[in-house]
C-alpha cells in the first residue's frame, strides 16, 4: 500500500530517523477528535493493483506496527469525513 494524500489532511509526517526513503514514505494525516473528545490521527492508504487483486481473493488486510506493543488502531474502507 502507498500513503495517499487527502483533502482533510492537516499536516504531513516525515519518516523516522534511521529509515530510508525506500523503507518509509511521507504520510499525510489529519489530527481530529472523536465525538467524546478523544484524539485520533487519520491517514489514507491506496492499494496497489497486485494488493487489490490479493484482497479480492482473500478479503484480508495485514497491519504492521513498528515497536513492541500494539496501540489501539482501526482500519476502514469508509471515509471518516462523511463525504
Amino acid at each position: 500500500m502507498t500513503p495517499a494524500s487527502f483533502e482533510q489532511s492537516t499536516h504531513c509526517l516525515g519518516r523516522p530517523t534511521g529509515m530510508t526513503a525506500d523503507e518509509c514514505d511521507p504520510l499525510s494525516v489529519a489530527n481530529v477528535e472523536t465525538h467524546d473528545g478523544k484524539p485520533i490521527v487519520i491517514s489514507c492508504w491506496k492499494l496497489t493493483k497486485d494488493e487489490l487483486e490479493e484482497f479480492q481473493k482473500t478479503g484480508r488486510i495485514w497491519l504492521f506496527v513498528w515497536g513492541h506493543t500494539m496501540p489501539p488502531v482501526s482500519l476502514s474502507a469508509n471515509t471518516p469525513f462523511g463525504t
